[in-house]
């Protein structure tokens, strides 16, 4: 079992994408969805930055935004067909859970993928190909059952396990006796699920 950790410098609920029963990550941090070396039962964790202080005006660093053990792997055209995540396909002009879905990805009939209007659309809902690129890139989608998204009520990481947040871009994995530490205290401490919206959202509501 590997925990991956990694700096969020926004949270709009599209990745991670933390409604319903299943919290997926299926764009950006490709470099994780796309490694090899990832398997069942890992670990994603994601903690708060400077960058999101700076949008915001509030402190997130040394928080917990969310963590997700990672059920199972999928790519991203069996993400798109599959039943079970019609719910994530974005709608924009839906509420905000809606409009940050993040199942926008498919192949035409030459293999060439679509990117539909989504939140990684241009604002007129054109592909935004810098996006579509990194996103593809990544090849699968994360999913997990046993998550802990807590978004606006980010926990404040004990400093005896400050060494978890990742203090530069890309991610990192935890050193084993650290990783014990972490899930210890996160499992024995906190209900699953979804506990919190996403942080930025404040700034959409008018």
């Amino acid at each position: 079992m590997k925990v991956y950790t990694y700096r969020i410098d926004h949270d709009y609920g599209l990745a991670p994408n933390p409604f319903g029963r299943y919290c997926t990550l299926a764009v950006c941090k490709s470099k994780i969805r796309r490694s090899n070396n990832f398997e069942i039962g890992d670990w994603v964790i994601g903690t708060g930055s400077k960058a999101l202080e700076n949008l915001t005006g509030k402190e997130w660093s040394n928080r917990l935004i969310y963590a997700m053990k990672v059920t199972e792997k999928i790519t991203m055209q069996d993400y798109w067909d599959d039943p079970r995540f019609q719910y994530k396909k974005p709608m924009m002009k839906g509420t905000l859970v809606s409009m940050f879905g993040d199942n926008f990805y498919h192949k035409d009939t030459n293999g060439e993928w679509i990117q539909e209007d989504s939140a990684h659309s241009n604002k007129d809902g054109s592909c935004n190909f810098e996006h579509k690129n990194k996103d593809t890139g990544g090849k699968n989608v994360l999913i997990s059952e046993q998550f802990y998204y807590f978004g606006d009520n980010a926990l404040l990481i004990p400093i005896e396990l400050s060494e978890i947040c990742h203090t530069t871009q890309g991610e990192k994995i935890l050193k084993e006796q650290l990783q014990s530490d972490f899930l210890n205290w996160l499992l024995n401490n906190f209900h699953e699920g979804m506990q919190g919206t996403p942080i930025n959202w404040k700034s959409l509501i008018i």
